[in-house]
């Protein structure tokens, strides 16, 4: 069993990936900042010192890296704040991960690429039509560059266990049952909502891989296998959770402020050689994630189907 720092462990994903390397028996380093709480470092990843001081300290064998800004319209918005977390506190992660001898991953994302010829293999070349894909795809650069060895493992939309459903792109889409006015939901991008458990349980085989063969490096996908809109997400939501969808008018052209890809279907054929798939159909993985939130479902006034 390794020491294992996660960051970005009060996150979405860091929760998930924290539980299960806890689970399969490696001590988590777990650090966060905004919400750092009992168990978890308060660590500031845009102060380099500290973080250097932190690595140094603690002498993690892995480092994850799930901390982001990962929300499109904010990088947009403000571009420096983007690229701190995105770019520069992964360039100090991978500068003091190679100078204290820890093995990296970087989790980026699927907005790397232009979304105009999906399925997208790990060494397709990325075109993002964002600021936040540009941003992320920066950060692998300079991981990548600072050592031969680390890794990427990008990722789709997400869903999982959450303590507000604004946390996950697909849970959020609940205050849109709930608001039983007409109103239009995208149904142009197509994308593959995918568990933080199921992710999770890859990153810990992944790592398992790394600390038994040290073969691991490069680019790796992975993804569930399903592919739906916001508005086909909608309707398993609203069935779920006995909420009409009557009300919800699907539009076939794009409606964010900032431009997004129209289709980034991964494929994963790397992970697949090692054995490593998604495990999680949308509908088997969205009951287990809401019912690990009932806190946030009972905050809106609702509970799961029995």
């Amino acid at each position: 069993m390794a020491n294992i720092m996660v960051t970005g462990a009060t996150g979405l994903l860091g929760r998930a990936v924290v539980k299960q390397l806890t689970a399969v028996g490696h001590k988590v380093i777990a650090t966060g900042f905004s919400r750092a709480e009992a168990n978890i470092h308060k660590l500031d990843l845009t102060q380099a010192i500290a973080v250097e001081t932190f690595i140094a300290h603690e002498r993690p064998e892995v480092i994850v890296h799930c901390a982001a800004e990962r929300r499109p319209d904010v990088s947009e918005r403000s571009p420096e704040h983007a690229l701190a977390l995105n770019l520069s506190a992964s360039q100090t992660l991978a500068k003091a991960a190679k100078q204290h001898g820890a093995w990296l991953l970087y989790i980026s994302t699927d907005y790397v690429f232009d979304g105009t010829t999906p399925p997208y293999a790990e060494d397709a070349a990325p075109n993002p039509v964002n600021f936040y894909g540009e941003s992320k795809l920066q950060g692998e650069t300079c991981v990548l560059n600072a050592d031969s060895r680390f890794a990427v493992l990008r990722l789709p939309i997400l869903y999982g266990e959450v303590t507000q459903l604004s946390e996950s792109a697909v849970l959020v889409l609940i205050n849109q049952l709930l608001d039983s006015r007409p109103q239009r939901v995208d149904a142009w991008a197509i994308r593959s909502p995918t568990s933080t458990a199921d992710i999770a349980g890859a990153i810990a085989k992944l790592i398992q891989r790394q600390l038994h063969a040290a073969d691991v490096s490069g680019i790796y996908h992975f993804s569930a296998t399903q592919t739906m809109t916001k508005y086909q997400m909608l309707l398993s939501l609203g069935e779920l959770l006995a909420i009409d969808t009557a009300h919800l008018i699907p539009e076939l052209t794009p409606m964010d402020s900032a431009k997004r890809p129209q289709n980034c279907t991964l494929s994963c054929g790397r992970l697949a050689a090692l054995g490593i798939y998604s495990e999680l159909e949308f509908s088997a993985g969205l009951n287990q994630a809401l019912a690990q939130s009932s806190a946030a479902l009972a905050a809106v006034g609702l509970k799961l189907k029995e």
